[in-house]
C-alpha cells in the first residue's frame, strides 16, 4: 500500500511539473517573446526550403499560426520582433529575386506584408482602448438640509462641475436625461487562418498562371478551393474554361467543358454569382456540343 501511495505521489508530481513548465512561457512575458522571435526565424527557414505550404506538418502557414496567437495580446517585444522579420524577410525576398528564385522572393515578401499588417491591427487596437470613455462615479445625493436650520453665511452654492454628457430637462418634470455617449468602433477581427491560407495559396496560383506554369496553379487554386475559397474555385474553374485557356495561348494545353462547369458550379455554391452565370453558358455550350455530335 505504501509502495502504491509513493508512486502515486511520484506521478502527480511528475505531472504538476511538466504543466508548470508548459504555462510558464505564457505567463513570462519575455520568454514568449523569445518564442516568437524564435518562430519567425523559423518560418524564413522554411520559406527558403520551399516549405511554405507543405508539408502539412513542417510549414510556414503553420508556424505563422502559431506566431499569430502569440501575438494577441501583442507585447512590445513581439512587436519588435515583427518589425524585424519585416525588414529581413524584404530584404532577404530582394536577394533571392536578384538570384532567380522568384517563388521564394514572393512567399517572404507576402509573410512580411501578413506580419505588417498584424503590426497595424495592433495599432488599431492600441487607438482603440485609448478612445474607450473613463466610467464616472456617481455621487450619491446629498440630503436636504432646511434653510430655517442653517445660517445663511453657510449657504454657500456648491462648486459648478461641467457634466460628462449634455443633459436634457423635461419641461413638465425636474429629470434630467443623460446623453449618451457614442462608443468608439469595435477593432477589426483578425482573419482567421484558412483565410490566410487560402489568399497566399490563390496569389502563389497567380503567380504560376502568370509565367503559364498551369499545372502548378491548378493545384494551387484547388488547395484554396478546399479551404472554401469561392475567389481559388473560379480561378481554377478558368484554367479548364475554353474562352480562357484560348487566350493564354499555351501550346498542347486542352479546355475540359465538364471540369470547367464542375469548379463554376463549386464556386457558384461559396458565394459567387459571375462563376453561377459562367456555369450555366458552359451547360448550354456542353448540350450544344452534345446535340451536333449525335446529328447525323
Amino acid at each position: 500500500m505504501t509502495s502504491l501511495r509513493s508512486a502515486l505521489l511520484a506521478a502527480l508530481l511528475v505531472c504538476l511539473t511538466t504543466v508548470a513548465a508548459m504555462t510558464a512561457p505564457a505567463n513570462d512575458p519575455a520568454a514568449a517573446d523569445q518564442d516568437s522571435a524564435a518562430l519567425l526565424q523559423k518560418v524564413v527557414q522554411q520559406i527558403a526550403a520551399g516549405r511554405t505550404v507543405t508539408p502539412l506538418e513542417d510549414n510556414a502557414l503553420t508556424t505563422w499560426e502559431g506566431v499569430r496567437k502569440r501575438a494577441q495580446p501583442m507585447t512590445p517585444g513581439t512587436a519588435r520582433a515583427l518589425k524585424d522579420f519585416v525588414s529581413l524577410s524584404e530584404s532577404r525576398a530582394i536577394s533571392e529575386r536578384q538570384a532567380g528564385r522568384d517563388m521564394v522572393a514572393f512567399d517572404l515578401q507576402a509573410f512580411a506584408d501578413m506580419a505588417q499588417e498584424l503590426l497595424q491591427r495592433n495599432a488599431g487596437h492600441a487607438v482603440a482602448a485609448e478612445a474607450q470613455p473613463t466610467p464616472i462615479r456617481a455621487e450619491p445625493p446629498a440630503t436636504a438640509v432646511p434653510l430655517g436650520n442653517v445660517p445663511l453665511a453657510n449657504n454657500v452654492p456648491p462648486p459648478l462641475i461641467e457634466p460628462a454628457a449634455a443633459s436634457v430637462k423635461g419641461s413638465t418634470s425636474d429629470t434630467v436625461i443623460a446623453l449618451a455617449v457614442p462608443k468608439p468602433p469595435a477593432p477589426p477581427r483578425a482573419p482567421p487562418v484558412q483565410d490566410q491560407t487560402a489568399a497566399l495559396l490563390i496569389s502563389r496560383g497567380d503567380a504560376m498562371l502568370a509565367i503559364k506554369d498551369i499545372s502548378a496553379a491548378r493545384k494551387l487554386y484547388e488547395l484554396a478551393a478546399n479551404l472554401g475559397s469561392a475567389v481559388a474555385a473560379k480561378g481554377l474553374a478558368r484554367t479548364y474554361d475554353p474562352g480562357f485557356v484560348s487566350k493564354l495561348g499555351i501550346v498542347g494545353m486542352r479546355p475540359d467543358v465538364t471540369l470547367a462547369a464542375s469548379w463554376y458550379d463549386r464556386a457558384a455554391a461559396l458565394g459567387d454569382r459571375e462563376a453561377a452565370q459562367r456555369m450555366q453558358d458552359l451547360d448550354a455550350m456542353a448540350e450544344t456540343t452534345s446535340s451536333s455530335s449525335k446529328s447525323p
